[in-house]
């Protein structure tokens, strides 16, 4: 194999000089890649100012026991390997050797130490990589017992420790359950809060983290109206908008890392050599690090960045798998290469996506005028070889994905009178996904894979034109994730069209019709949708909250570092 190969060795340092500034709640592959890399990169700026902002992570879920024990075996240095190339034989590879992860520690087995550490003075922000789905988990028994043990002052003693001195429930704690008791604590000592810094692929993610905490601290007996009060007025909760593709590690990468560089490593990070990274800049006493100095941009309204990368990238991620995986691929740069599916996406981004962006009265100048170059940018990003993205880890969670990302455009294109048809190819397309996979007997990874597979479990023995639309109007049915659309006649009228073109005409020939705009008409009265907006926002509903179909027993889940609580994608 042919291609450079460059390292950039970790700081060579006393660990003992690095203390936490920062507690995580998702060590990932996308936190490593990302915010670890932003950090690092400071560190080795400017050491002095830099050194008391490294992480602390925290875990949550069992299967996070195998990235606390890779790393502290590693002394808990890691490789982030940044691949680039069009070409499998000749891929450029570029090793950052990361230091600034000081420590993770598992809720499970000591929810008390956990507690602790974010309530201590030196915990000036806790940001989260925890998905979607990640901010509807409810609060359970466990949290309620933190609560009412840090109201106590219980867990201020720091020779507390599980399972002997606090009720085995609090090991089952969710993170919003843990970030409340400690910042109950902190409330309670006097303390000044910490800054709550949301790096999910969420519209408005500081929003959502507030909305979740505040709500939950509100519907909580053990937090009064002066911690609540406090919570919306003191703690601060800042939007990101966070951009680098970060696929699961494979044994091969592993392979090609010992081969090409001489790095024998158990859980090297892969990803491209772009990142992106805009963070609102709205910090409790403006304690943070200097990220700006190192490519990150501080912002006053994130909103803007983040609307646009969510909708081209994030959505375009989407409709690209599910129309990916039914031509028979497996990787992403070989979906946006295919001679169909590259014109059906440019398509999609710049009548429809594009154009919701424009329509937006919000949107600066300065973005619109680069929206035909990140278009470009994003279409070649994909064609990474070298990143070696599956369609399946973008199909994961689909549920979550449109409901957060892909149902507010549909929405705005409607409400406009634009055209959605791509967008009924995308939904069409995933169907037919469900569809196939549930007859095949294989196992949808999806927070809410009970809901989006039950369509399709009674949809198995019919056949022709008319049984085959008998899973799919089911399917539409679903309000929990198409909100209004469940209601509205033409766009159900759109998606049907576009799901027997694909089942009678075929997958390529749909495409090309979407491609060159003839045959359909994916329009219809939008009174409906007029009526229903009261029931639902079209974007993230912060007042839902749900169980995971069998989040403790998935298998997919405990197995893919792109796990409920890790960053499914940048």
């Amino acid at each position: 194999m042919t291609g450079t190969v460059t390292r950039t060795e970790a700081v060579a340092c006393d660990r003992g000089d690095l203390s936490t500034g920062i507690v995580h709640f998702g060590v990932g592959g996308f936190h490593r890649s990302h915010q670890q890399a932003y950090t690092d990169d400071l560190l080795r700026q400017d050491f002095d100012a830099a050194k008391d902002w490294c992480y602390t992570g925290v875990g949550v879920l069992e299967w996070d026991a195998k990235m606390r024990d890779y790393l502290k075996n590693n002394d808990w240095r890691y490789p982030i390997v940044a691949r680039e190339g069009t070409d499998v034989d000749a891929m450029d590879m570029h090793v950052h050797e990361v230091c600034t992860l000081r420590d993770m520690l598992l809720s499970f087995e000591d929810p008390a130490a956990v507690v602790r550490l974010l309530a201590a003075p030196s915990t000036k922000i806790v940001s989260l990589t925890i998905t979607e789905y990640g901010y509807r988990v409810p609060l359970n028994e466990g949290d309620h017992k933190l609560l009412e043990l840090a109201n106590q002052g219980v867990l201020d003693d720091p020779e507390l420790s599980m399972p002997e001195s606090i009720d085995a429930a609090c090991a089952k704690a969710t993170v919003f359950g843990l970030i409340l008791a400690a910042l109950a604590a902190r409330h309670r000592l006097g303390r000044r809060p910490f800054t709550v810094m949301s790096c999910d692929n969420l519209p408005h993610n500081g929003e959502v983290a507030k909305r979740r905490v505040i709500n939950a601290a509100r519907d909580a007996p053990e937090c009064d109206e002066s911690l609540c009060a406090w919570l919306e007025d003191e703690v601060k909760y800042p939007s990101t908008m966070v951009d680098r593709i970060t696929p699961a590690t494979s044994p091969a990468d592993i392979a090609d890392l010992k081969e090409r560089a001489g790095i024998d490593d158990a859980w090297p990070v892969m990803c491209e050599p772009y990142k992106h990274w805009v963070i609102e800049d709205d910090f409790v006493d403006g304690a943070r690090p200097a990220w700006e100095r190192v490519g990150a941009l501080l912002v006053p309204d994130v909103r803007p960045h983040e609307l646009m990368k969510v909708r081209l990238l994030n959505v375009t991620h989407s409709a690209m798998c599910y129309v990916g995986a039914l031509a028979g691929l497996t990787h992403v740069h070989e979906a946006v290469t295919h001679k169909m599916i590259k014109p059906f996406l440019r398509r999609l981004m710049t009548e429809e996506i594009a154009a919701s962006l424009v329509a937006d009265p919000t949107m600066p100048g300065e973005l619109l005028a680069v929206l035909d170059e990140y278009v470009d940018l994003v279409l070649s990003r994909f064609e990474n070889v070298a990143v070696k993205d599956t369609l399946d880890r973008v199909a994961m969670d689909g549920s979550e994905k449109f409901r957060v990302q892909g149902r507010e455009v549909i929405m705005e294109r409607l409400a406009r009178e634009g055209t959605v048809r791509g967008f009924a190819l995308y939904v069409a397309a995933w169907a037919h996904f469900l569809r196939q996979k549930v007859r095949d007997g294989e196992k949808i990874k999806d927070a809410s894979a009970g809901l989006v597979t039950a369509p399709w479990e009674m949809d198995k023995e019919n056949i022709g034109a008319i049984g085959a639309t008998v899973g799919l109007e089911a399917f539409l049915d679903i309000e929990e994730i198409f909100g209004v659309l469940a209601r509205h006649e033409g766009w159900r009228e759109a998606v049907k069209r576009e799901f027997l073109d694909i089942d009678q005409a075929g997958l390529e020939a749909t495409l090309l019709g979407a491609i060159f705009g003839v045959g359909h008409n994916s329009n219809a009265d939008l009174s409906s949708l007029e009526r229903a907006r009261e029931r639902a926002s079209g974007t993230f509903a912060l007042d839902e909250t749900c169980v995971a179909d069998t989040i403790e027993t998935d298998e997919w889940r405990a197995d893919d570092e792109a796990a409920v609580f890790v960053s499914l994608e940048a």
